[in-house]
């Protein structure tokens, strides 16, 4: 009895000692693949991956033990295959399986917050194979549509694309909403916020709504920073003024058809420069207003210059034509990095500057109606 009450309590004592925080991270990737170096890493402040641990394969297998320091996303790679798989670093045992032949998923779990990375992964990809299946299907005739030039057929089967990339779309971007406990949709929000989503409310809305463990995370708490930062600038613009005759610095750059246009040659009686890009919801959902507002205020004097954050022409050209964009557009094609959005400090888009007839800008960020009364209070 005593013996008995002695192991008992050693196994108590042995597990008191282990710590809850401990990973371990194992893995197959086949004995022809021994003494291939297996990295742990994780993405620094400079968007730069840094390693964190490696080890080599063994007997086909990898693994890595350690103490989590905070719940965070990770890679594990291996170099010599061009072999990269994001994981979650939590306590407990993840196991992860490369994609190693043609047709083979990759696949991560055994930890909550990894299979949750991995239920999210096989349920996208539905949707890439559902559009590739779509265009499989209908390839003859996407082709005879096309030779006979047939624009019916084509919008109708273009249509139906969109309508399962839409569904994709849709998917990834109500994810945080609709799953705040779950790890990954703390780094979904957070990655939209960084690569220049400005879905102000709805990324406010989707972080309030996080478990408060992830918020306390670094991701949480980049993701609270960055949301200060444009509430600060949402405040400011919904003043509508800036200084006192402040004057618009002339800027210039292509247009559609490679023609160069500045701001100078495109001033009217009132003058709107719209920062905006194909690939910005909220724009897109403003365009009709602006439309309809051009309509009516272009003959007493209104002239837009568009300036889009686009990288593709492509995208550019076909957004324009159709949202209906009349007045000129001018890009430099290179997203954030557009000098003049850089010039004028743009941050998030749409973001509107209003310039009175000799340039001074004298009102910043409005949109819909409180950008309308504000034209319409400077034409005659």
């Amino acid at each position: 009895m005593n013996r008995f009450y002695f192991v008992l309590l050693a196994s108590s004592l042995f597990i008191g000692c282990q710590s809850p925080n401990e990973y371990t991270i194992v893995g197959d990737l086949g004995k022809e693949n021994d003494g291939k170096k297996v990295y742990l890493r994780i993405e620094n402040e400079q968007g730069i991956l840094q390693d964190v641990d490696s080890c080599a394969v063994k007997e086909g297998k990898f693994e890595f033990e350690g103490e989590v320091p905070e719940l965070d996303i990770y890679t594990v790679s291996v170099d010599e295959l061009s072999m990269v798989m994001n994981i979650i670093l939590e306590p407990g045992t993840i196991s992860v399986r490369f994609a190693k032949k043609p047709g083979d998923r990759p696949k991560v779990e055994g930890t909550p917050y990894n299979n949750e990375l991995q239920a999210f992964k096989e349920k996208y990809t539905k949707f890439d194979a559902a559009i590739f299946e779509y265009q499989k299907k209908n390839f003859d005739k996407f082709q005879k549509a096309e030779k006979e030039k047939d624009s019916v057929t084509m919008k109708k089967l273009y249509a139906e694309v969109e309508a399962i990339s839409t569904k994709k779309f849709d998917f990834f971007r109500n994810y945080p909403a609709k799953n705040p406990t779950h790890f990954i949709s703390a780094v979904f929000i957070q990655q939209r916020l960084f690569s220049g989503d400005t879905a102000f409310i709805a990324l406010r809305d989707a972080y309030k709504k996080l478990d408060p463990k992830l918020k306390e995370t670094r991701i949480g708490k980049q993701i609270e920073e960055r949301l200060k930062s444009m509430e600060n600038t949402r405040l400011k613009n919904q003043k509508g003024t800036s200084s006192p005759a402040v004057k618009a610095q002339d800027f210039s750059a292509k247009n559609p058809d490679g023609k160069t246009i500045s701001l100078k040659e495109s001033m009217g009686k009132v003058t709107l420069v719209d920062f905006w890009a194909s690939w910005c919801p909220p724009c897109r959902k403003e365009n009709p207003n602006v439309v309809k507002m051009y309509q009516a205020l272009q003959p007493k004097g209104l002239a837009i210059i568009g300036v889009s954050l686009d990288t593709s022409a492509e995208a550019w050209k076909k957004a324009i034509a159709q949202d209906g964009l009349t007045w000129p557009q001018i890009s430099n094609l290179k997203g954030w990095k557009d000098p003049i959005a850089l010039q004028y400090k743009v941050e998030e888009i749409p973001t509107t500057l209003v310039l009175d007839a000799q340039g001074n800008i004298v009102a910043r960020g409005l949109t819909g109606e409180a950008l309308r009364a504000k034209i319409e209070s400077l034409l005659p």
